[in-house]
């Protein structure tokens, strides 16, 4: 089977030849082009030749054409440092005064910020991928909120001023599916980053009432458009996994200290599980490491068709490419089902 195929088998609950797999990748990839992650995020071209080298050389079952995660906020005006070596940060809030909010509008995915050229990397990425799946990574809308006002004022104003934070996610649910629907256009798949909707950040309460509505809309708005959507969630999300089988999406990607065993029977027959590989691993453990976290995640979902082996979130630009290849290999290696 050729990648493409065995992820398309994975999404039908058959048993592939292997289980699907691949690494979650931003700046790192700059380094198989001699660049840096500055390079990376600030011209979207170099993102495109760093994947496709990366997919050249290792081919994984699905590329994840990975940003960073201030798009869309950058796009409003939003100021955003670039440092060399290490992700983008952004500078300040827009909504540090949440009266603010009226004066934003919807960024126009073909002629705000980078949006654009982020469009532009994914469809020639999409174009030149003949054997893998191609994905785009864009924010969901409490990630898009998070990123305007702030993660902890926004936690606050989940008590002292609910109809703001339901106001203001209202607002990024336009701002995601108008962006969803536009990456549909580029011809890769989609899914939604929700760092911070985990229970390491916010309370069960606060996902049920304030994400999970929101994550309904977005995933059957852009369902009535024909996207279907994976949800990516860092962090722990195990007192939520029922939750998350009902946004409707068709695969959760889900980071390392959430249980896979528990998600991979949640979702039998429902969803897709995406990850739970450790990304501690690429930076300061060995290849006995990695092969370690393979087995686990193997021996978690040998009888599971709807998994597929990847890393619970991005590999952080301070990786080892070494050690991404050393993850490719064993996962290919030990992954078969004969």
């Amino acid at each position: 089977m050729i990648g493409l195929e065995r992820v398309k088998v994975a999404f039908k609950r058959q048993q592939p030849d292997r289980i699907p797999s691949y690494p979650i990748l931003s700046g790192l990839t700059a380094k198989m082009i001699g660049l840096n992650p500055k390079d990376y995020y600030t011209d979207f071209d170099n993102l495109a030749k760093a994947h496709l080298a990366f997919y050249e050389d290792l081919k994984p079952d699905i590329i994840a054409l990975m940003p960073d995660l201030f798009m869309e906020v950058e796009a409003m005006g939003a100021e955003i440092e670039f440092p060399e070596d290490d992700v983008p940060r952004l500078r300040s809030y827009l909504l540090h005064d949440p009266s603010r909010l009226d004066s934003l509008n919807v960024p126009d995915p073909y002629s705000a910020g980078r949006m654009p050229g982020y469009l532009e990397a994914c469809r020639k990425v999409k174009e030149a991928v003949s054997e893998s799946a191609v994905g785009g990574v864009i924010c969901g809308p409490w990630t898009i909120a998070s990123n305007l006002r702030g993660a902890e004022n926004l936690i606050v104003d989940t008590v002292t001023d609910p109809a703001f934070v339901h106001e203001l996610m209202r607002f990024a649910v336009e701002v995601s599916v108008r962006f969803g629907e536009a990456l549909k256009q580029s011809g890769v798949g989609l899914s939604l980053s929700e760092a911070p909707a985990s229970v390491s950040l916010i309370s069960p309460k606060i996902y049920r009432e304030f994400v999970l509505p929101y994550h309904q809309e977005v995933v059957s708005r852009l369902r009535e458009k024909r996207v279907s959507v994976t949800l990516h969630i860092c962090g722990l999300i195990d007192p939520i996994m029922e939750d998350i089988v009902k946004t409707g999406a068709i695969a959760i990607s889900m980071d390392e200290p959430s249980s896979l065993e528990k998600m991979l029977t949640v979702c039998e027959g429902k969803m897709v599980v995406i990850g739970n590989v450790s990304t501690s691993v690429f930076v300061a453990g060995t290849r006995e490491d990695i092969e370690k976290e393979v087995r686990r995640c193997i021996s978690a979902a040998r009888s599971h068709y709807n998994y597929i082996l990847a890393t619970g979130c991005e590999i952080s630009p301070r990786g080892e490419l070494s050690k991404v290849r050393a993850f490719c290999e064993i996962a290919s290696q030990l992954g078969r089902y004969d």
